[in-house]
């Protein structure tokens, strides 16, 4: 299995601002600036146009960002080097005591502990034949660094973690997120992702077409939970794109995709681009590619996107060229059906 490239904390590039008072932070836009020369300059050998001592300022580019929760901007490139386990979360979240009198039979808290990640007690909040999904509640500023503590040690622990939204969604076994009945790899690995993806753009239409709009950008933000608290949940398996069809997520049903379509669509992202299931809530699912398409990739898989959920479209992304524009180098794939 393709280990991550990630570190016990997250840390902001820059030193974060206080958040505000309100639920929603903005995201900080990192463009990258390339002025053109005006039309019928000549430019000298060291490329600037002649007869000017400077280039004029560029007008700030307009900024076009799909319809998302906004947040102050995160970032899963590694920061520094890995501090040890033992100082590692000290710094960045509230101190969690190792009591082994929260442990709950059957809970992963123990096999946390033993990879040395100390989390608060846990409940079991759904359950779907032999497979039980944990969770803890965890503040919205904190959501996506425990994820990555907990992904990073997938391998040691055999627990995936995936950001649920908020505790309401999940009442009552979460039957208003999944289907009942068992899970759906069965027939998750009897779906060809490609002829899905084929059948579903001919369902959709064709998309808007234009000129993009959208500048290049780092875009790493996640729809983490933006109340005050969230739930983050664990699901024994080797594979998160798994956990869509372990348990049945119906946020799509609009669209007719179900459990094992998702988990079929998202095997076939994270094996060519190492996609991996970040959130899943009420009517989102949201993933981290730590290697997305290449200029040359980025339209085809624009396309794929807009099968998978031609709300991205109809909901405000002008057109697909914009979306392929987006996704160069966005490591945050955000999906919402409406």
């Amino acid at each position: 299995m393709t280990g991550l490239r990630l570190v016990p904390a997250l840390e902001p590039e820059h030193e974060p601002e206080p958040e505000p008072a309100g639920p929603i932070l903005t995201a900080v836009p990192d463009l990258e600036s390339d002025p053109d020369l005006e039309p019928g300059a000549a430019a000298d050998p060291d490329g600037a146009p002649a007869g000017s001592s400077a280039p004029e300022p560029e007008p700030e580019a307009a900024i076009f960002v799909p319809e998302r929760p906004r947040r102050e901007l995160l970032t899963l490139d590694k920061p520094v080097p890995p501090r040890p386990p033992t100082t590692g979360r000290d710094e960045m979240m509230p101190r969690i005591e190792d009591d082994e009198s929260l442990d709950i039979a059957g809970s992963p808290r123990a096999e946390l502990r033993a990879a040395g990640l100390a989390v608060p007690k846990m409940h079991q909040l759904v359950r779907r034949g032999d497979t039980a999904m944990w969770a803890f509640a965890v503040r919205s500023s904190e959501a996506l660094r425990w994820w990555l503590d907990i992904r990073q040690s997938a391998e040691k622990t055999g627990w995936m973690p995936v950001l649920l939204g908020s505790a309401e969604e999940w009442r009552d076994n979460g039957e208003a997120i999944i289907h009942e009945g068992d899970d759906e790899l069965t027939r998750a690995d009897e779906i060809d992702a490609a002829e899905l993806l084929h059948d579903k753009a001919a369902e959709a239409g064709e998309p808007a077409r234009g000129v993009p709009i959208l500048p290049r950008r780092g875009d790493t933000d996640f729809a983490t939970p933006h109340e005050q608290h969230g739930l983050l949940g664990l699901v024994r398996t080797d594979a998160g794109w798994k956990i869509p069809a372990m348990f049945p997520w119906k946020g799509s049903t609009n669209w007719e995709l179900y459990g094992a379509e998702h988990a079929a669509v998202l095997h076939s992202w994270h094996r060519r681009f190492e996609a991996e299931l970040v959130a899943m809530t009420y009517d989102v699912i949201e993933l981290y590619v730590p290697h997305p398409p290449n200029a040359e990739e980025a339209l085809g898989v624009a396309s794929e996107v807009y099968a998978y959920c031609p709300d991205l479209l109809d909901s405000g992304v002008p057109t697909l060229e914009d979306l392929a524009e987006h996704m160069i180098r966005s490591k945050a794939w955000y999906f919402r059906w409406t």
